[in-house]
């Protein structure tokens, strides 16, 4: 229908502007009324086809600093458009309405008024979606500070249930991926810490996600199951499904920024500048956790889920992170890696998850790097990596498990290759193998899965029953064999 007072306005009625190459946005921003000019194309100007089409380029657009609220790390907006007319009538612009010839008027004449609303001040029900959110952080300390960030995801699950906080978080991963290398390795303390450091904080803050959710939820201490949810939007507590998301959400990003920002030099100097003991507690435990303390090998905590701190770890090592801090033994078992991670799981074969295979990935990766001697070590329990996932394959309730098969198989091909371009000396030979035949019990069969010791320790012995002939011993044994048996004896 025409407006009554058109016709007082012969000019309204000229024909509205079309989007053409060279069209310009200009709305007024909030309060302050700071003008916002965007330029677009006419390729651009016409994917603008709806208010909420709009609204994103917009918000793609608005640079100036946003206010936060006071314990948050960062803060989520929302964009409204207001159309305010010659009488200073105002009439809001939503998201489904067509962006017509009369919106592309308005927008030449900078008649719209742009308002940024924190999303919290919106009922669950009118929550956007992320697309049409505007993400804004102050500092990248708080971006990053478990107990902060922990705490906000908290907060927008209890507001607007968790798919919708997964949705907000997006938009935290995409602020830290984008960030240039200068500012991912710029070195923040005399101590040489980059963002890196800051990230491994916020991973093993995850240890302590319920504490910290509970610290969020000022009614927590009078909440009683089932009734007292009613405020949640999803109507209960966060479950452990939340917290899976949070160790997908802090790895994954964690990770991604390895790979793609950090400089090889600088992670060399970040963990050659810390103690290696404390590095090997902080990414072995990501890895596979740490003991509880209870003595047995299947009670660990405080590993990252679905084997995202493995992930972690093989880009490190691909980065440069010193050979000082995933080799050696830690812990109190006296484990190397590969120990640590396999022995838990040959402790409880049915505990084992297929979610974290990229733990039996970072075996094999481990395994092709780890010399003979790390291959062949023995732990307080006196057993050896490939025992364990020996046994683990004995044991397994999933038949044949081709993850752990594969482990087996490439720790054994890799000792089996060692073993065949070992360089040292006979007697070094033979005290490996009297390590390996004491993992599997000391029996005569013991080395029956590794026949390259046997094959190795036989032709050198038999090449040092030649020189000691020479040399004029006298063998008690008359035939080759037995005197080559002499030899390995005598070692």
């Amino acid at each position: 229908q025409k407006c009554p007072s058109c016709e007082h306005h012969p000019a309204s009625m000229q024909p509205a502007m079309q989007p053409v190459d060279g069209s310009i946005l200009q709305v007024l921003g909030g309060l302050s009324g700071e003008p916002l000019t965007v330029h677009l194309t006419s390729q651009e100007a016409k994917k603008i086809e709806s208010v909420r089409d709009l609204k994103r380029c917009l918000t793609r657009n608005v640079t100036r600093p946003l206010g936060r609220t006071p314990g948050t790390p960062f803060s989520v907006h929302w964009i409204r458009l207001i159309h305010t007319d010659a009488s200073m009538a105002s009439m809001e612009l939503h998201d489904e309405d067509p962006v017509n010839p009369e919106t592309w008027e308005w927008l030449e004449q900078g008649s719209l008024r742009y308002m940024l609303a924190d999303v919290f001040s919106f009922p669950p029900e009118a929550l956007p979606s992320g697309d049409d959110l505007k993400f804004s952080y102050e500092n990248l300390e708080e971006l990053l500070d478990p107990k902060l960030l922990i705490g906000y995801a908290f907060k927008l699950c209890k507001h607007g249930g968790q798919a919708w906080c997964e949705n907000v978080f997006t938009l935290w991963t995409s602020a830290l991926l984008s960030l240039s290398s200068n500012q991912v390795n710029a070195v923040e303390n005399i101590l040489g810490h980059t963002l890196l450091n800051r990230c491994f904080s916020l991973l093993q803050g995850l240890d302590e996600a319920e504490e910290l959710m509970r610290a969020a939820d000022p009614d927590c201490d009078n909440r009683n199951w089932p009734d007292s949810y009613e405020d949640f939007y999803d109507k209960q507590w966060p479950d452990d499904a939340f917290e899976d998301f949070l160790h997908k959400t802090f790895a994954s990003m964690t990770i991604e920024l390895v790979r793609q920002k950090a400089d090889p030099q600088r992670v060399k100097e970040i963990f050659r500048n810390m103690f290696t003991e404390k590095v090997k507690s902080i990414v072995w435990k990501l890895v596979q956790g740490q003991s509880c303390g209870c003595n047995r090998r299947s009670c660990t905590r405080g590993a990252l889920r679905f084997g995202l701190g493995a992930d972690l770890l093989m880009a490190l090592i691909d980065k440069g992170l010193p050979r000082c801090c995933w080799a050696g033994h830690w812990g109190p078992f006296n484990d190397n890696l590969l120990q640590h991670i396999i022995a838990p799981v040959a402790a409880k074969p049915v505990d084992w998850n297929p979610r974290d295979g990229a733990k039996a990935r970072l075996c094999r990766f481990l395994a092709k790097r780890f010399s003979l001697e790390e291959l062949c070590y023995q732990n307080r329990d006196f057993k050896n990596a490939l025992w364990y996932v020996l046994q683990y394959c004995e044991n397994s309730p999933f038949q044949a498990d081709p993850l752990w098969v594969r482990v087996r198989d490439v720790i054994r091909e890799r000792m089996q290759r060692q073993v065949r371009e070992f360089q040292g000396s006979l007697l070094a030979l033979v005290d490996l193998a009297r390590s390996v035949r004491a993992s599997f019990g000391g029996g005569i069969d013991a080395l029956e899965a590794l026949p390259a010791f046997e094959e190795q320790m036989w032709q050198r012995a038999a090449i040092i029953r030649e020189e000691w002939l020479r040399m004029g011993w006298t063998f008690a044994q008359d035939s080759a064999n037995g005197q080559v048996s002499e030899v390995l004896d005598w070692h």
